[in-house]
């Protein structure tokens, strides 16, 4: 019997933002969600309380066991950006579409100033840009998917890679502010790349809590390859997919939508294709307990960060069911 499966559902609480009143009441799939998470039970795993989110990334970073890094060659993810100037601010975006041309022409726009950091832009099997140099620690930082779309935040400079990074990132808007790669994509009405989002989730070490990962696409997958987990592209595999390790499901669609109806329709699918498989597993104790995790949500909000369903509040009826 597996010991529990964890889902990381960022966006499922979304602030004041809710999908009662917009016709959740009326589908069976969600009424069986809001009775579900109705009664789980509030999680105590660590980071369930802090009052900052931390993004579905760090989350499974955690999950696969990654840890502080120590020193020595390290990885970041380097996620291609717009960036937006405000009134005291600047907003990032991330930047998709680049074809092989374009990045070469950027990467080679961008040579004196890695050299000069010492870093090195590298494309991962599965087409995510990765920058590597040496390290004398993690660099605190947040994931993309938290970091992306909100003003950017000027990062502690705590560490000489600190203030290098902070460098090299002023040194590639600057090459390639005015880069022709971007006044064409500009002219032809796509987003330029100004910069670049870096993040890294530590180093792995040790046994991972979970060694398989269902969905998140290619930085899941990422992840979970460098922690020597098994990656499937699907969040809805179920539990007969897993072949007996603990997973890490990964629902990311609800993070950004476009409108209440879009949510709704992902909600219907959360329900229907993801959780209920695993719910009747639990039923039949094929599995100890249900971690349902919001990595957007902050501690101490109306709704909680992290649920826990286990067999016997599965079919603890008289609880009330939890509104979305």
């Amino acid at each position: 019997m597996l010991s529990r499966a964890l889902f990381l559902l960022p966006g499922l609480w979304p602030g004041q933002v809710t999908t009662h009143g917009m016709g959740a009441d009326e589908t069976p799939a969600l009424r069986r969600l809001a009775r579900w998470l109705g009664r789980a039970s509030p999680g105590d795993s660590p980071g369930a309380g802090s009052a900052h989110p931390c993004g579905w990334e760090t989350a499974l970073a955690g999950a696969l066991s990654y840890g502080p890094a120590r020193g020595g060659r390290q990885t970041w993810l380097a996620q291609p950006v717009r960036l937006t100037p405000g009134m005291k601010d600047v907003v990032a975006e991330p930047v998709s579409g680049i074809d092989p041309q374009e990045r070469e022409a950027l990467w080679q726009a961008a040579a004196p100033e890695l050299e000069a950091a010492g870093a090195v832009l590298q494309l991962s099997a599965h087409g995510l840009w990765l920058l590597e140099m040496e390290s004398d620690g993690l660099v605190d930082g947040w994931p993309p998917s938290i970091g992306c779309g909100r003003s950017m935040p000027a990062p502690p400079l705590h560490s000489d890679t600190a203030r290098r990074l902070r460098v090299l990132e002023n040194g590639l808007q600057m090459a390639w502010f005015q880069h022709p790669v971007n006044q064409r994509r500009e002219a032809d009405g796509r987003d330029p790349v100004h910069g670049l989002w870096l993040w890294s989730p530590g180093e792995t070490g040790g046994e991972a809590a979970s060694r398989c990962v269902l969905g998140g696409g290619p930085v899941a997958r990422w992840l979970a390859e460098q922690a020597g987990a098994r990656w499937a592209p699907d969040p809805a595999a179920g539990p007969a997919d897993t072949n007996g390790a603990e997973p890490v499901v990964v629902v990311d669609a609800l993070a950004q939508v476009p409108s209440l109806e879009r949510r709704l329709e992902i909600l219907e699918s959360v329900a229907e294709d993801v959780l209920a498989p695993w719910v009747a597993a639990l039923r039949r104790g094929r599995v100890g307990r249900l971690e349902i995790r919001d990595p957007q949500a902050a501690g101490g909000s109306v709704a909680p960060v992290e649920l826990s369903l286990t067999r016997t509040g599965s079919i603890a009826f008289w609880r009330s069911a939890r509104r979305l």
